[in-house]
C-alpha cells in the first residue's frame, strides 16, 4: 500500500494485478467515519461499497488486460484493450506478461528500442490511474493497495519500484495477496456476516477450486483472523449436472469442517448458470454474494484500514500464510516488576520481521523468548544455550539479540556477548538458533 499524509477528502485504491488483468476499485473518503457511509464516488450518493472502474459504461466489465503496445514508426503507447487491437491490427506490437517479465529482471526490444520490464510495467500502471481521470487525479489519491493471487517478498519489491517511478508523492509501498484483501472486505462488511467463519470458492477456468475459510479468535486482544485453505479440481470437462454434484460434494466437505454464516463465490468458472444443488446447499442459514471485484474491493477498504482507521471497526490482525503466528517476546524485570516486552508481533510477513536489540543477563548461561501463539495453544520457552560465555557476577553481561526469519515458520535468534564495558571485556562469542515456529 501507498500512503500518504492526508486521508480525509481524498481516494483510497485498490489495485488487483496479475499478467492477464488489473482492476482498479476506488472510495472516497469524505467523512472518514464508517457509520456514516463514504461517498459513492459515480452516483454521488452515500455507500460503504468501493466503486470499481469499468471499460464500459453501464456494464461490469471490470478486467484491464496487461499489455502494453508502441505504435510502428511512434512514441505512442497503447494499454489494455487498445494495446491488444493495436496488436491484432498489425499496428504495433503488444508486450503482455510484464509481472512475469519483471521477475526475470527482463529486456524487451521494441521498435528497436529496449526497455527494461520493470520501467514498461510502471508505464502501464501510470496508463491505468489515467483511467480514473479527471475524478481521481493523482493529487488526490491518499492510499494505493496492491493485491495479488499470492504476494511475495520479490513480487513486493517489484511493485515498489515500478510504482516509485511515477512520482506520485506518496510515502510508503504495502501489498497484500487475495487472501488479505478478503479479510479486509469482510471487516467491513456486517457484523452478521462474520458471526462465524466466512468461505471463500474461487473456481478457475480450468477446474481448479479454492476453499478459504476466514476463521477468527475472539479470546485475543486483538481479535486474530487467519484462513484455513483447501484446493479441488473438478474436471472442466463435466456437463452442468456433474459439475454441480462435484462441487456440492466438496463444498458440503468443507463446511463439515468450519461453518460459515457467508459465502462469496468468485471466479470463470461458476460461469453458464450451472450452480443449481450446490446453491441450495450454500444458501442454507447463510448469505450468498458472487462476483468478480472482490479482491480489488477488499484492497480498496485495506488502504482506509490502514490510513485511517474507522472507530468503529475492532482491532484486528490476520495471519497470512507466510506470516509469523506467534507472539516473540521476553520476560523481563524493570523496577524490580516482572513484566513481558514483545519483540515481534503476530502477523508480520517473515521477510518483514526483522529486531535488534540489547539486553542484560539477569544470571546463568541461557537466554530465553517466549512462544505465544494466538490462533491457541500453550505457550512455549525457545532457549539458547550460550555455552562457553565467560563467568561473571549477576547483572553484568549485556546481550545483543537479533530476530530474524529466513523463511516461513523459521525463527532465528543470534546472541552476541558484548561483556559489560572495560570491567567485563567481551568474550567474542555469538550463539545461533533456529525454531520452528
Amino acid at each position: 500500500m501507498i500512503i500518504s499524509k492526508s486521508p480525509a477528502g481524498k481516494y483510497m485504491l485498490g489495485i488487483d494485478l496479475t499478467d492477464e488483468y488489473c482492476q482498479i476499485s476506488y472510495l472516497y473518503n469524505k467523512k472518514a467515519r464508517f457509520g456514516r457511509g463514504f461517498v459513492n464516488a459515480a452516483t454521488g450518493g452515500v455507500s460503504r461499497e468501493p466503486v470499481t472502474y469499468s471499460t464500459a459504461a453501464g456494464q461490469e466489465a471490470y478486467n484491464i488486460p496487461t499489455a502494453l503496445c508502441r505504435l510502428k514508426d511512434s512514441s505512442v503507447w497503447l494499454a489494455g484493450y487498445d494495446a491488444l487491437e493495436a496488436d491484432q491490427a498489425g499496428e504495433g506490437t503488444a508486450v503482455k506478461d510484464l509481472l512475469k517479465k519483471a521477475r526475470k529482471d527482463a529486456n524487451i526490444l521494441l521498435e528497436g528500442e529496449e526497455y527494461s520490464a520493470g520501467a514498461l510495467l510502471a508505464l502501464y500502471l501510470r496508463r491505468c490511474l489515467a483511467l480514473l481521470e479527471p475524478e481521481i487525479t493523482p493529487d488526490l489519491i491518499a492510499a494505493v493497495a496492491f493485491t495479488a493471487p499470492d504476494m511475495d517478498y520479490e513480487l513486493e519489491q517489484i511493485l515498489v519500484r515500478a510504482f516509485s517511478r511515477l512520482d506520485l508523492g506518496l510515502q510508503k509501498v504495502i501489498c497484500e495477496s487475495h487472501e488479505e484483501s478478503f479479510y479486509s472486505y469482510m471487516l467491513m462488511q456486517d457484523a452478521e456476516q462474520r458471526r462465524t467463519g466466512m468461505l471463500l470458492c474461487e473456481y478457475g477456468a480450468d477446474g481448479a477450486v479454492s476453499f478459504s475459510t476466514l476463521l477468527y479468535n475472539r479470546r485475543t486482544n486483538p481479535v486474530v483472523y487467519w484462513t484455513q485453505r483447501q484446493d479441488r479440481r473438478i474436471d472442466p470437462g463435466l456437463q452442468k449436472v456433474g459439475k454441480d454434484r462435484e462441487f456440492t460434494l466438496a463444498v458440503q466437505e468443507v463446511l463439515q469442517q468450519n461453518e460459515a454464516s457467508a459465502v462469496y463465490l468468485t471466479g470463470e468458472g461458476f460461469e453458464g448458470g450451472w450452480l443449481r444443488e450446490g446453491a441450495v446447499c450454500l444458501c442454507r442459514g447463510r448469505r450468498v454474494f458472487q462476483g468478480e471485484n472482490l479482491f480489488s474491493k477488499g484492497a480498496a477498504y485495506s488502504a482506509l484500514l490502514h490510513v485511517d482507521r474507522p472507530s468503529e471497526i475492532q482491532d484486528s490482525v490476520f495471519l497470512a500464510g507466510d506470516a509469523l503466528r506467534s507472539n516473540i517476546g521476553i520476560e523481563v524485570v524493570l523496577r524490580e516488576q516482572l513484566g513481558y516486552h514483545v519483540l515481534l508481533d503476530a502477523g508480520v510477513k517473515w521477510y518483514n520481521a526483522e529486531v535488534e536489540e540489547d539486553f542484560i543477563l539477569e544470571n546463568g548461561k541461557e537466554f530465553s523468548l517466549l512462544r505465544t501463539p494466538v490462533t491457541g495453544g500453550e505457550a512455549q520457552e525457545l532457549t539458547v544455550h550460550l555455552d562457553g560465555i565467560p563467568d561473571r557476577p549477576d547483572r553484568t553481561t549485556r546481550l545483543r539479540v537479533v530476530l530474524t526469519m529466513p523463511a516461513a515458520g523459521r525463527l532465528r535468534v543470534q546472541i552476541t556477548d558484548l561483556g559489560f564495558g572495560d570491567i567485563f571485556p567481551t568474550g567474542g562469542g555469538v550463539w545461533e538458533e533456529t525454531f520452528e515456529v
